[in-house]
């Protein structure tokens, strides 16, 4: 069986997970929320599997992937979060993100690799440019997330935030 955006994340085989581009990104800042309950739940597993399979195979888009599967702003013609244009919006941006990246839509390669690619060429302060207007942008999570990757943390370290770390009021590394 092959994955596509339909594909669970709970899955524990280490089938391909399918990322858009500009979702390679925001993985980095993850910190358990989102547009809803159902895609946070979808996005932590996603991050956690990926956070725990450094050599997972992933898939790189730029169309809806299996976060945008749990989203509420997905619709039959893609994403609609900021209205008609959403989808073209996001879909330059996918491609903006791999471009920087130095990949192509329908590579595959190990997530490992791709956060060495995103240590190597994406900066914290780059993000303003990439991510336009984003709303999870002023937050700062993806910058943090970033930097902290460049920085040498342990992959275990980067990005996603555990709740546990959330709660005990230690969100940096443990």
């Amino acid at each position: 069986m092959s994955a596509d955006a339909s594909t669970s994340p709970s899955d524990t085989s280490l089938e391909i997970v399918r990322l858009r581009g500009h979702t390679i990104l925001c993985l980095q800042g993850f910190r358990g929320e989102g547009y809803s309950p159902e895609f946070v739940a979808n996005l932590g597993l996603i991050h956690r599997r990926l956070a725990e399979h450094p050599e997972q195979s992933v898939e790189v888009l730029d169309s809806p992937d299996v976060v945008c599967a749990a989203c509420p702003h997905r619709q039959p013609v893609g994403c609609t979060l900021n209205g008609t244009d959403s989808e073209a919006e996001m879909r330059a941006q996918d491609r903006h993100v791999l471009a920087l990246l130095g990949l192509t839509a329908g590579q595959r390669l190990r997530w490992g690799d791709i956060l060495d690619r995103i240590r190597a060429s994406v900066r914290g302060d780059d993000l303003p440019a990439i991510c336009g207007t984003c709303r999870w942008l002023p937050l700062g999570y993806c910058r943090d997330g970033i930097d902290r990757l460049r920085a040498g943390a342990d992959q275990a370290d980067t990005g996603f935030i555990t709740p546990e770390r959330l709660r005990s009021g230690r969100p940096g590394p443990s």
